[in-house]
């Protein structure tokens, strides 16, 4: 609605236009006018000055009144003549015509200084010249010799009347015609252009446009026209890209939690860390008197038999002091270069030697070339061993065990699966919390999963679980390549 307010392109230019004109013919009149006013000013001077060397000239030396009468009747003879007066050296009037007032300062200067000069009066409409009557060089007066300057006056004025004339003829002639014009080569095609914006606005980009003409606006349709198909491919690529937002979306909202749960579990191990440190303390007390009591009664079965129950819970709390203590200051521990090819082989070797892997199929799969990693190899043991040990109480009744290494820009991936009996999904989200398992009291502390994502965590990697009731269970473990691993 306010586009249709506002001037068109053509009502526009021509304006513009306009003002170009007049500005432009104002300046021209200006100094049009100003030079033929000083040229036919000049050009009268010089006439007055002549005229009156020859009227002086013409006068005899011996002063005769009829000599001079028939020399003023010859400048009256001009239409712009207006006076005459003649005086001698002392600025007598010895001839006087018309209205002429008496000697003026100019003229007495021109007697003292026998210099001729013309000014102007009359507010610039008469021209008065002064000359010197010189005789055998000797000054005997000066003459005065007035002219109107109203014929010059009326020429100007008619050559401003026919200077406006031609300027309102060549202004009507001009807009006319430069409208046409506009109107033909520009607006038309960009109204076209216009109607084909409209239709893109709707998102209708089918519709190409065809505009002849001037070089630019052709061109100009042209680039419309690419327009209209790279916006086509940039709604599709937009609708790409928010398919792909929504995607990242829900991977952001994946993430939250998973920093929710690693904030609670710094919590965790806060508390961890003191209920360590205070169960530590009379633990090793209660430990080290019941070494006394073992060897006091050592003669006694009874009573030795309760001394060992002692010792074993002790040492069941104290494992778990331990455990807590690792959970809540995994450490960095020593760093080294660790080739993961080698380090896995070696670890399953080894478990396989202990016959944790009975009745089970263990397979692995290392993708070559992967960077070495710079790590803790103790505390990479640690969340391996935990990872593989759980996933073997999954499978009691036998099944298939997997690790897989491969690479990712800027990660190493580690991956343990087993095709025991899952995860039910209201534990998934709880399986790294400290002291949460699944199994039966006394066989788990629930430990060995939150400390190995504390570890994990405290490599710069992360550690993520996939898993369905019966299908088995996969954890991921994603570790940071370093500049010092490259």
């Amino acid at each position: 609605m306010n586009s249709r307010r506002r001037f068109g392109l053509t009502s526009a230019i021509l304006a513009s236009l306009a003002s170009l004109l007049l500005l432009t013919w104002l300046l021209l009149s200006i100094i049009s006018f100003k030079t033929a006013e000083k040229d036919l000013l000049e050009a009268k001077r010089s006439y007055g000055e002549m005229a009156l060397r020859l009227f002086i000239s013409s006068i005899p030396e011996q002063f005769n009144r009829a000599a001079i009468d028939r020399a003023v009747t010859a400048l009256a003879s001009d239409r712009d003549y207006s006076g005459l007066l003649l005086v001698d050296i002392a600025g007598t009037p010895l001839y006087k015509d018309r209205d002429e007032q008496a000697a003026d300062p100019p003229l007495l200067e021109t007697i003292r200084t026998s210099t001729p000069r013309s000014l102007m009066r009359a507010q610039g409409r008469q021209l008065v010249t002064y000359a010197p009557l010189l005789r055998d060089g000797r000054n005997n007066g000066a003459a005065r010799l007035s002219f109107s300057l109203g014929s010059e006056y009326a020429r100007l004025a008619r050559s401003r009347t026919f200077f406006i004339g031609y300027f309102i003829l060549d202004f009507i002639l001009l807009l006319g015609l430069g409208g046409f014009i506009l109107r033909r080569i520009i607006v038309n095609p960009l109204e076209r252009l216009l109607a084909a914006t409209e239709r893109v606005i709707t998102g209708d980009y089918t519709h190409p446009v065809n505009v002849h003409g001037m070089a630019e606006i052709a061109g100009l349709a042209e680039s419309f026209n690419s327009m209209q198909t790279t916006l086509k491919s940039r709604q599709e690529q937009v609708e790409r890209y928010v398919r792909s937002l929504e995607a990242a979306n829900r991977a952001l909202q994946e993430a939250r939690q998973e920093a929710i749960r690693s904030e609670k579990m710094a919590s965790i191990g806060l508390l961890a860390a003191g209920m360590a440190h205070e169960i530590g303390t009379p633990l090793a007390a209660i430990i080290g008197y019941n070494g006394v009591l073992a060897d006091e009664l050592a003669d006694d079965a009874e009573k030795s038999d309760y001394v060992r129950r002692i010792a074993r819970e002790a040492e069941r709390i104290d494992r778990l002091v331990r455990d807590l203590l690792d959970y809540a200051r995994p450490g960095r521990g020593e760093n080294e270069f660790i080739d993961l090819g080698t380090f896995v082989t070696d670890l399953l070797g080894m478990l396989s030697g202990q016959g944790a892997f009975k009745n089970l199929t263990v397979s692995s799969d290392v993708a070559p070339g992967l960077p070495p990693l710079f790590l803790d190899r103790h505390k990479l043991m640690q969340v391996l061993v935990n990872l593989l040990l759980n996933a073997r109480d999954a499978m009691q009744g036998g099944g298939e065990l997997r690790v897989r290494a491969y690479g990712e820009p800027g990660y190493v991936v580690l991956g343990v699966s087993d095709s025991g009996e899952g995860i039910a999904p209201e534990n998934r989200e709880k399986i790294f919390e400290p002291f949460f398992t699944t199994k039966e009291p006394g066989q788990g502390t629930g430990l060995g999963l939150a400390i190995s994502a504390r570890i994990v965590e405290s490599f710069g990697g992360s550690i993520a679980v996939e898993s369905m009731p019966g299908e088995g269970t996969n954890f991921t473990v994603r570790l940071p390549v370093r500049d010092t691993e490259r």
